[in-house]
């Protein structure tokens, strides 16, 4: 039985209706739902009728199997933790009559921008008159969905900085009715081809929840708790699906007001300052004891959003005492901070006794780490980072799932033009040649001796022993996974000859391993495309999203901060903490901005347990002091930095010993970054 502090254990025994409750960095918030959850079921409460949410599947599947392994017996087995999108999906699919989209198929960005093409490929919608690319219109029309707000402010937003001045106005009114029109278009492809796209997902089941009584009777019986993780991260959209659960059933949110940074990707930070004022018959609950830092690191964190002009009314407490002070380290440039930290990493390894997994960066970009990484690779410091595309978005992963995708809806014309375009010798213009004859057939016509009627010669045998490998085993996923796979090796590795054996060819075992763990062909597309950067379990499938220098599992981690939710380490390095960085010089101007940078940096720092060292640059510290003027000028400059009046007594200040200047030792580096051929874009 776990231990619980008392306030971690009102939280747990909540006996009201809804209760959000606030839980700051590393105070037991996982923790605690376990216990919400593990508290719910022992007292009488159906394990499936407790839904969890979260934002990655790993997160969702680590509470999940921590509640079942404190609980004896099968009475938590029926426990569900999901993501938003993959719990819309769900419900679709468990309600097909209610949602009426369950034969749909979920689309990803790829096939999501081809259909936008495809859009704007229709003379009719005048696209030829605006300067604006495919995907700017993909990211316009899903982030007015998700945030819910009209046309006309989302491109004000996104492509005029939230300016309002008549030049602004004249261009929106101009791109307005173009953007509608091949808005108007890409939904109407999407409904002749039966797909849904991510927000879809979403909007079709807060649509009828919203609009229909029934559809909330029915889902009052199926749900009794719904616990929601890392609520300062839901957008509109997804309150916008919540609210209605608010008469359904009983909402347990977690969050942090104080980490919410997610903006950019439409997260409103409202959803939890505003809780009581939006949920009734709700209550705050708060979670302020730190186990994961200690004190001297909370204390600069503590002070951080003390400078904030935003009430967040919260000061972390150190339950492991007060540790060692935060370093702020002032470097002449990247390289001398680079080898700084490449030196005291070797030294504590060598000779203190710790780990390279020990070590966490942070930064906000990984364009910004390039030196970094490049002295690593000179030094032998095995690193893992952040970036890259997703297992299943790999091409030749999504030539095999083509395969998949049009058995399991024959409507499926973008899986349709992979498909036919993977044969060699088979064009864009044969294969939409190929497509219109084959979409005239009945979708219960459509068999593999019907497609070698219609392709003629050897390309036809091949699309036929393609199709025929999956529909004679689509009710065993993993059985049509191995059997394509059986049929299509050889022509994957001439496909991808460079890279087959080195890269490539081992992700096909990984691949029947994920299948085996779906009853259908349907479930197992659109589960992968929800969450393709991990398997069951939480249990990363491939290193696909992340780039390795080595296979060891002992290696620092170099990370964005944006990416870093849920890290932790004994050493964390917190990069460039320099003016016009923290603040962004392009969030000037705008409060919400600037305090969404200030909760990004308090992300950065909480994410140390016992060394914290934040760097800086002497040239843009020497800039930004010699910038005021007047000391009305100096007030408004200094109030954009955010360290700008840190007392010494929280810090410790140091210069690198020796010099780092970009020397012949940094072109090496930089040769050596070539020669590795990594891309750190």
């Amino acid at each position: 039985m776990e231990l619980y502090n008392k306030e971690q254990k009102e939280a747990i025994t909540f006996n009201g209706k809804h209760l959000l409750l606030l839980a700051g960095a590393g105070t037991g918030k996982t923790k605690t739902i376990v216990g919400r959850a593990a508290h719910l079921i022992e007292n009488g409460t159906a394990a499936e009728k407790i839904q969890i949410l979260t934002f990655t599947k790993r997160a969702a599947s680590e509470i999940v199997e921590r509640v079942k392994a404190g609980i004896p017996g099968r009475d938590a087995q029926a426990l569900s933790g999901s993501t938003f999108h993959s719990w819309c999906n769900q419900l679709i699919t468990s309600f097909p009559n209610l949602f009426g989209a369950a034969n749909y198929t979920v689309i990803d960005s790829d096939d999501q921008l081809s259909l936008m093409k495809m859009a704007c490929g229709n003379e009719k919608t005048g696209y030829g008159k605006i300067r604006i690319k495919p995907q700017q219109i993909l990211d316009l029309f899903s982030f007015a969905r998700n945030t819910r707000i009209n046309l006309t402010e989302t491109i004000r937003i996104q492509l005029h900085k939230g300016k309002d001045d008549s030049e602004t106005n004249e261009e929106i009114e101009e791109l307005r009715p173009v953007l509608e029109l091949l808005i108007k278009e890409y939904q109407t492809l999407k409904m002749q081809q039966k797909y849904l796209d991510y927000d879809d997902l979403l909007l079709v089941v807060g649509n009828r929840l919203h609009k229909d009584e029934e559809a909330r009777n029915i889902l009052s019986k199926a749900y009794d708790y719904i616990l929601v993780d890392e609520m300062q991260d839901t957008n509109p959209l997804q309150w916008y699906l919540l609210a209605p659960f608010e008469k359904i059933c009983k909402l347990f949110c977690v969050g942090d007001d104080a980490q919410s940074i997610y903006s950019f990707r439409g997260a409103d930070f409202q959803n939890v300052h505003s809780f009581t004022e939006r949920v009734s018959d709700s209550e705050v609950k708060k979670l302020d004891k730190n186990y994961r830092s200690t004190q001297k690191i909370l204390d600069i964190s503590n002070w951080l959003l003390q400078k904030s002009p935003i009430g967040y009314n919260k000061k972390l407490t150190a339950h492991r005492g007060p540790g060692k002070t935060p370093v702020i380290l002032n470097v002449a440039n990247q390289f001398e901070e680079a080898n700084y930290i490449a030196e005291k990493i070797l030294k504590d390894f060598r000779e203190g006794g710790k780990t390279f997994s020990d070590f966490l960066i942070l930064s906000r970009s990984q364009y910004y780490t390039k030196p970094l990484q490049a002295v690593f690779l000179q030094k032998k410091i095995p690193y893992e980072t952040y970036g890259g595309r997703k297992f299943l978005e790999a091409a030749h992963i999504k030539d095999v799932l083509a395969i998949l995708r049009v058995i399991n809806n024959p409507l499926d014309q973008i899986a349709w033009m992979r498909y036919l375009t993977f044969i060699h010798g088979i064009g864009e213009v044969r294969a939409s040649s190929y497509l219109r004859e084959i979409l005239k057939l009945d979708t219960s016509k459509i068999t593999g001796e019907a497609l070698s009627g219609i392709i003629p010669g050897p390309e036809g045998g091949k699309i036929k022993a393609y199709y025929n490998a999956v529909n004679a085993n689509k009710n065993n996923v993993k059985l049509a996974v191995s059997s394509l796979f059986k049929e299509m090796e050889l022509d994957l590795a001439l496909k991808y000859a460079k890279d087959w054996q080195e890269k490539r060819k081992g992700d096909f075992p990984v691949l029947e391993i994920l299948a085996e763990h779906y009853s259908s062909l349907g479930e197992f597309i659109t589960e992968g495309i929800l969450d393709n950067s991990t398997g069951l379990g939480g249990t990363p499938v491939l290193e696909g999203s992340k780039i390795k220098t080595t296979e060891n599992k002992d290696h620092v981690i170099i990370s964005t901060v944006h990416s870093a939710k849920g890290l932790e380490a004994d050493v964390c390095f917190v990069l460039n903490v320099s003016p016009k960085t923290y603040p962004s010089s392009y969030s000037l101007g705008s409060t919400e901005e600037i305090e969404e940078e200030r909760r990004v940096l308090y992300v950065a720092l909480t994410r140390a347990k016992n060394e914290l060292i934040i760097t800086r640059t002497t040239d843009s510290l020497n800039a930004h002091h010699s910038n005021a003027v007047t000391p009305t000028q100096n007030e408004e400059i200094n109030s954009a930095y955010f360290l700008e009046g840190l007392p010494e007594s929280l810090v410790i200040q140091e210069r690198p010993q020796g010099s780092f200047s970009k020397s012949q030792d940094a072109k090496k580096a930089n040769k050596i970054d070539l020669d590795f051929g990594f891309d750190f874009s």
